[in-house]
Order: structure tokens, then C-alpha cells, then sequence
């Protein structure tokens, strides 16, 4: 199942200014933590069908910086939960500092720019830690939905 990025065409206009000179630089996972709240599973998890995503946006010079949280909660087949799983993501752009002509953009276009862009760059990021660390906690693999707009 996709996840798909609320309001996505009115994001992404406001996002336009943000677009057109942000430059993807670096994205590194902070924190990635895995729990095993039930450990006699038996079968396939069921599928994770809700994201939730904590947004922390830094700026500093000529970068931008986006923290991503998520928290995601896999159910046994008998609705358990069984694996609780917590990825933190930071994404870096090069981006013109706010005295250049090309950097003032508006906190709005901003905060969109976060929700579509530098999400989908770190969405990849997200999937893989998830499926790693269910997999080394002796779960079957977790493989998260691509998230759309």
C-alpha cells in the first residue's frame, strides 16, 4: 500500500521557490531503534497502513536541514502489536543564504518544500532501515509502501 503526501499539488506550488535552487547535499539516519513486543510470531506481519511523520526544519547559511521522525507499529495476523520500530532522518540541501535575492522564500514554501521534496528524498532511506532491523530482529521483513504525491 502507498502512502501518499497529503495536498500534494497545493505543496508542491508552494514549494516552487524552494525547488528551484535547493540541492540535495546528504541524508543520514540519526537514530534508528527496533523493539520486540511480541517474540513468538509465526507468520507475516500485517501491512504498516499509516505513516506518521514528525517534521523538524533547521537553517543555517546556505544549507537547509529536515528532520524526519517516524514511529511504526507492526501487528501480528491476530492484531498484536509485535515490533515496534523508530527512525529518525536528517536530509541537508545547499540552498542560498536568506541575503541573497534566491533564498528569500517564506516559511510556508518552506514547510512544503519538507513535505514533498526532501520527503520523498528520505522516504528510500526510511524503507530500507525498516526492513533491516525487522529482518536482524528475527521478524519477517517489513517492506514500507512508497509514498506518493
Amino acid at each position: 500500500m502507498a502512502f501518499l503526501i497529503p495536498r500534494a499539488e497545493e505543496q508542491r506550488q508552494l514549494a516552487a521557490p524552494v525547488n528551484a535552487y535547493a540541492e540535495l547535499l546528504d541524508v543520514r539516519i540519526f537514530l534508528l531503534h527496533g523493539e520486540a513486543l511480541k517474540v513468538d510470531v509465526t507468520s507475516d506481519l500485517q501491512e504498516i497502513e499509516t505513516l506518521q511523520t514528525n517534521m523538524g526544519i533547521g537553517r543555517d547559511g546556505s544549507h537547509i536541514t529536515y528532520q524526519f521522525e517516524h514511529v511504526l507499529t507492526a501487528q501480528d495476523v491476530d492484531g498484536t502489536d509485535a515490533l515496534k520500530v523508530q527512525v529518525n532522518l536528517g536530509v541537508l540541501f545547499g540552498f542560498p543564504g536568506e541575503d541573497d535575492p534566491n533564498g528569500a522564500v517564506s516559511e510556508e514554501s518552506l514547510v512544503a518544500f519538507g513535505y514533498t521534496t526532501a520527503q520523498l528524498a528520505a522516504h528510500p532511506y526510511l524503507r530500507s532501515a525498516v526492513a533491516d532491523v525487522t529482518s536482524k530482529l528475527g521478524f519477517p521483513q517489513v517492506t514500507l509502501g512508497l509514498l506518493k504525491s
